[in-house]
């Protein structure tokens, strides 16, 4: 399927947000080890929840859909059997990235791979040495650190050393040694992401496992079995809140909503709002919905570490932004579904955007955008943020192939079109 965007002057009124995806993978996660049987209600329902319940199924855990919108998950007991089949983590890096480190605590060898992002563009090893430093057994089949992978347990309590550049890393290790029992250390070099682990942190906390986090540098766990059962509601993901609430203040006499937010909640993404409006967006918050309108925008530079995923979006701000708006410590954006630092200088050139790519970051300079023929790169944040800067550009965008955004954002191009966004689906 391919998206056609028109420019889109004038869009008002209210989106629907999803759930967010983090979230609602660790409430998964943490409900599949936990004794007994818990609900988990609204967690982001896609091709990779499914994905995680098969592979979580393999591991002993029984998960339904109870009523609608909430799942029964009937738990291990922290005690996981050895799967029986190979892991397919399909284009998911935190299923990949959690599921081996999960493997680490069962006795005998578990195999895991995926799409060709995952085998090719994923790096694993930084999990693969900690697994090993344990006392387990983690090796990447083609010797070149990314999937398939067939890994040994277990693991046993003890200090690995691991980079912390991926905070997927960190998390998925934090999550192993929660099930050790015993101490484990987890020395950490070049910690980023921090918002990523706090999340998790936020979880083993919420379980009751007893964490000394050192500066995010030195992590001290002691590990159990035996969670207690869980009743979680997923909150909505400020991640896909963000689309909206960019294309509000970027297109011409708008005024967009975006209600049921947690402004609470530790996801790192919201954090952009405040850089929005430090650059002079016109947002306001009322309760627990933000409201962003029309508003002239001035460049500066953005530390991207702490809201990752937002880089594509955030040049897309930068071109429309007086001056100049420099993207700084992205650099793990290049290992993601795609190159997000190449795609976006790719993207946004072919629209005219004055771009300058770095090995860590962007230059993006005010710019007069064009309509253009884009490729998805099979990402959904390089769909939903070309999508945004369509909608200010001259003439008409396509982007092909975006079955990716059901992702994140299963309704994305529906919820936006709903508000006057000049969005329409095309079978080629």
């Amino acid at each position: 399927m391919n998206l056609i965007v028109g420019p889109s002057p004038h869009i008002h009124g209210n989106v629907v947000i999803p759930p967010n995806k983090s979230h609602s993978f660790r409430a998964l996660l943490f409900a599949a080890l936990a004794e007994g049987t818990s609900q988990i209600t609204h967690p982001a329902e896609s091709n990779d929840w499914l994905l995680g319940i098969e592979a979580m199924e393999k591991f002993g855990a029984s998960i339904e859909p109870h009523r609608k919108g909430r799942w029964e998950v009937q738990g291990t007991g922290g005690v996981l059997r050895v799967p029986d089949d190979v892991l397919f983590c399909g284009n998911s890096g935190i299923i990949l990235r959690f599921f081996t480190a999960l493997a680490s605590c069962c006795e005998g060898r578990t195999v895991l791979t995926g799409d060709e992002s995952l085998r090719h563009i994923r790096p694993m090893q930084p999990i693969l040495d900690a697994i090993n430093a344990l006392g387990g057994e983690a090796v990447s089949t083609k010797q070149d650190g990314k999937a398939p992978l067939i890994i040994r347990g277990p693991i046993r309590p003890g200090t690995a050393r691991l980079d912390g550049t991926d905070s997927q890393w960190v998390s998925a290790m934090l999550i192993a040694a929660s099930l050790v029992e015993g101490e484990t250390v987890l020395e950490v070099d070049n910690p980023g992401e921090m918002p990523w682990v706090d999340m998790t942190l936020w979880w083993l906390a919420r379980m009751g496992v007893a964490v000394e986090n050192t500066e995010y540098r030195r992590y001290r766990v002691t590990g159990s079995r035996g969670f207690a059962p869980l009743e979680y509601t997923v909150p909505r993901d400020w991640s896909a809140a963000l689309y909206p609430i960019v294309a509000g203040v970027l297109t011409p006499d708008s005024e967009v909503r975006v209600s049921g937010m947690d402004m609470d909640d530790c996801q790192g993404d919201k954090g952009v709002v405040d850089v929005l409006i430090s650059m002079g967006a016109d947002i306001t918050v009322e309760g627990d919905t933000v409201i962003a309108r029309s508003s002239m925008l001035t460049g500066r530079e953005i530390d991207c570490n702490d809201f990752i995923d937002q880089l594509p979006l955030l040049a897309v701000v930068g071109a429309a932004a007086e001056g100049e708006t420099v993207l700084t410590n992205a650099a793990i954006c290049r290992q993601k579904e795609c190159d997000r630092i190449a795609a976006s200088c790719e993207t946004l050139s072919a629209m005219g955007a004055e771009i300058e790519e770095r090995e860590s970051g962007l230059v993006v300079r005010k710019s007069s955008l064009r309509g253009a023929e884009l490729s998805s790169y099979h990402d959904h944040r390089m769909v939903m943020s070309m999508a945004v800067a369509a909608l200010g550009a001259k003439g008409t965008t396509t982007i092909t192939d975006i079955e990716c955004v059901k992702k994140t954002f299963p309704r994305f191009v529906e919820e936006l079109a709903k508000i006057g966004c000049d969005f329409q689906k095309e079978t080629p």
